[in-house]
C-alpha cells in the first residue's frame, strides 16, 4: 500500500481481499456524512440503479453516541454499495452481505479497546464514555505508522480513524490504525462460505494532543 490510499483492481483481486481491504475506506466513515436515523438514507448523492435490490436495514451499534442517549447506526449495504460506486471500486452487490457486517465488527472491536484504555479513569460516574465523533482518512498517515514502515518496513495501514470521545464532559482523542491480514487461498475459501472471518490488526491509542491523552499512554507504557 502506498502513502495515499489507492483504488483497490476488484477485476484482479480475490472477492476474499475485496471484502478485506475496501470495508473501511468510504465516506460513511465520517460522522457528519452517516444519517443518524435507522431507515433513512443519504438523498444527497444518486443512488445506482444496481442498488435498487439491496437491503436498507441498518444496524445499531454498541457504541453510545455523546449527549443523545442513543448509539451510532452503521450504514446499510445500499449506502455501502453506493459510496463505493462513487468512488468507482466497481463493488460486487453479492459482497455487501460480508462487507457491511465485517465493517461493523471491526468498528465495534476498536470501540471495546478505547473501553480499555478508558477502564478506570472515571466515565463510569456518568453512565460511561461516549463517541461525540469519528472521521476516515486514509491519505494522512500517523507518525507511529510512518516510523515502523520507514524504519522497520511493516506494511502501511489500509485506514485511518480518528474518534473524538467524551468522558463527563473531558474530550479525549484517539486515533486508530487499521491493518489487514492478508488470507492464505485456504483462509480465503473459509471467509468467502462464512467459516472464518476476515483478520485484522487494530492498533489504537489516545491521541498526544490532549493532557488526558498524553497521561493514559504514560499510565500504560508504565504499567501503572
Amino acid at each position: 500500500m502506498s502513502l495515499g490510499m489507492t483504488k483497490p483492481d476488484l477485476t484482479s483481486k480475490p472477492k476474499s481481499q475485496t471484502t478485506i481491504v475496501a470495508p473501511l475506506a468510504i465516506e460513511e466513515c465520517s460522522s457528519d456524512k452517516l444519517d443518524t436515523n435507522s431507515t433513512a438514507l443519504q438523498t444527497n448523492h444518486p443512488e445506482s440503479p444496481d442498488s435498487l435490490d439491496l437491503p436498507e436495514e441498518r444496524e445499531i451499534s454498541s457504541i453510545p453516541r455523546t449527549g443523545l442517549g442513543e448509539n451510532w447506526i452503521y450504514p446499510s449495504q445500499k449506502q455501502f454499495f453506493n459510496a463505493m460506486k462513487r468512488k468507482d471500486w466497481n463493488p460486487e452487490k453479492d459482497d455487501m452481505q460480508t462487507i457491511v457486517p465485517i465493517h461493523n465488527m471491526v468498528n465495534e472491536q476498536a470501540w471495546r479497546y478505547i473501553l480499555m484504555w478508558e477502564r478506570g479513569q472515571g466515565g463510569e460516574k456518568c453512565g460511561g464514555v461516549q463517541l461525540t465523533s469519528f472521521k476516515g482518512d486514509s491519505k494522512k498517515i500517523t507518525p507511529r505508522a510512518w516510523y515502523r514502515n520507514k524504519l522497520f518496513g511493516h506494511e502501511l495501514p489500509f485506514d485511518r480513524h480518528d474518534w473524538v470521545v467524551d468522558r463527563c464532559g473531558v474530550r479525549i482523542d484517539y486515533v486508530i490504525d487499521f491493518y489487514s491480514i492478508i488470507p492464505t487461498e485456504e483462509e480465503a475459501e473459509r471467509i468467502k462460505t462464512g467459516d472464518a472471518g476476515a483478520r485484522f490488526f487494530l492498533d489504537v491509542r489516545p491521541k498526544l494532543n490532549t493532557w488526558e491523552g498524553f497521561k493514559l499512554r504514560i499510565v500504560r507504557a508504565l504499567n501503572l
